[in-house]
């Protein structure tokens, strides 16, 4: 089908019908505003719908959570790509207003496996690979329809035996993807739902994949400029965070120490992590580690700063030295958990890659959701000499979508997302000089 697009911020409504115990209803005349929500951080995707109300809905159905919405949106009456389908279920109805002879409220709705997983729990014990015993979770407790699996799906390394603590379905995939290791026992898995639907794959992975876009920051509506151009074209962005010294120490991204003890062979150990220890078990998506070394008054590197952070936990690893488990037990030997990775390091990660975030806002685009990846061409924001490069290096390169909203208003079609690195653009890793530090202490 031919694919045909007059303004960047266009939508066609193929479908907006609630299904209630009287049948379906067509809400595609009163609605006012469509939000979908998705996150990196958040196991399903969510949303809401501003209701003018003329036919008395509210009266006439209860909202009791059994109602359910199907949205079928495109961009192009004509094609079926770059469109949005799926069905939620109305979970709540809030800010009741009347208006003359309208009434307007806002309809809450959840993927369904929200609500059916609130509703039962998980207390089974697998001796599986993490991945394995989220399919499980995901087959057999939610029941997740086929057209629901199609995201990024990736081994874990390692069988482990799990015992699934009296959780809900989705918390206990939550607490999996927590401990978790890929095959360099780096703990960066993640659980979460996009547009493609439910996803358990690491950071490397989703960092690494190609870009679904080039976001560039353009002059908008130039008259020889179509709309197919302008979808790549941000209407606005702001810098969310950028660094923050003091927390990436405290929260151990930096370095830090992981103290264990394990009762069973009576071993205390203690194991200092780097920055680069983590940074290093995973992929990027660009050249440069986002790492500043910053000597401190006694000379010493940030990244050797072990005392920053501290974690104390039981662990696993002196089992493999005792030689009465060896004999007695070897198969347990292989199915130890890694406590210090996903204690410490997984905290740290996720605090590397959350340092550094972006909010655009683009034109309506299905195609940018969570989890996937997008590069940007920053642009100076000031007055450049003539020959100077107009690039703005802190904010070009390849980032991680961590979350997205699809606004569907009257007229048009945005959408805002955060995006995310764990690296830069930068050529190499910026080094303080001791003279900062002498400048302190002898002004």
């Amino acid at each position: 089908m031919d694919f045909q697009i007059q303004k960047s911020t266009q939508f066609k409504i193929n479908e907006l019908v609630l299904v209630t115990k009287g049948g379906a209803i067509d809400i595609t005349p009163i609605f006012e505003e469509i939000s979908i929500f998705d996150s990196l951080l958040m196991p399903v995707m969510s949303g809401n719908i501003l209701v003018s109300d003329s036919l008395a809905l509210s009266n006439k159905l209860s909202f009791d959570g059994s109602e359910s919405i199907l949205i079928d949106i495109s961009k192009d009456a004509n094609s079926d790509i770059a469109n949005f389908k799926k069905a939620f279920r109305i979970y709540k109805q809030s800010d009741r207003k009347t208006e003359g002879l309208n009434e307007k409220y806002v309809l809450h709705f959840v993927a369904d496996e929200f609500m059916y997983s609130d509703q039962q729990r998980v207390n089974q014990s697998f001796n599986l690979t993490y991945s394995e015993a989220v399919e499980k979770i995901l087959n057999n407790y939610l029941k997740v329809p086929a057209n629901n699996l199609g995201g990024v799906y990736e081994n874990s390394y390692g069988v482990r035996n799990i015992t699934i603590p009296n959780l809900r379905p989705l918390e206990a995939i939550e607490w999996i993807a927590k401990r978790a290791v890929d095959i360099n026992q780096s703990p960066n898995f993640m659980f979460f739902q996009n547009l493609l639907g439910y996803n358990f794959a690491s950071l490397s992975t989703l960092l690494t994949q190609d870009e679904v876009l080039n976001i560039n920051f353009s002059p908008k509506n130039l008259q020889n400029k179509n709309a197919i151009d302008e979808i790549s074209s941000a209407r606005g962005y702001e810098v969310v965070s950028q660094t923050d010294s003091i927390k990436k120490t405290r929260e151990g991204v930096n370095a830090g120490q992981f103290i264990g003890f394990d009762p069973m062979t009576r071993t205390i150990a203690k194991k200092n992590i780097s920055y680069g220890d983590h940074y290093s078990s995973m992929k990027h998506g660009n050249e440069t580690a986002k790492f500043s070394e910053i000597k401190n008054r006694d000379g010493l590197s940030n990244s050797q700063a072990f005392d920053s952070k501290k974690t104390v936990n039981i662990f696993g690893a002196a089992k493999q030295l005792s030689s009465y488990i060896k004999q007695n037990d070897p198969t347990s030997l292989s199915k130890v958990e890694n406590y210090e990775s996903f204690l410490f390091q997984r905290k740290a990660i996720l605090a590397n890659l959350m340092e550094k975030r972006i909010k655009v806002a683009m034109p309506g685009n299905f195609q940018l959701t969570s989890g996937l990846n997008v590069n940007v061409d920053g642009v100076i924001a000031a007055k450049i000499e003539h020959g100077d490069s107009n690039e703005d290096t802190s904010l070009s390169g390849k980032y991680l979508i961590i979350a997205s909203r699809q606004i569907i208003g009257y007229n048009k079609h945005e959408t805002i997302i955060e995006i995310a690195t764990t690296s830069t653009n930068k050529e190499f890793i910026e080094s303080s000089d001791i003279t900062q530090t002498t400048e302190i202490l002898e002004y």
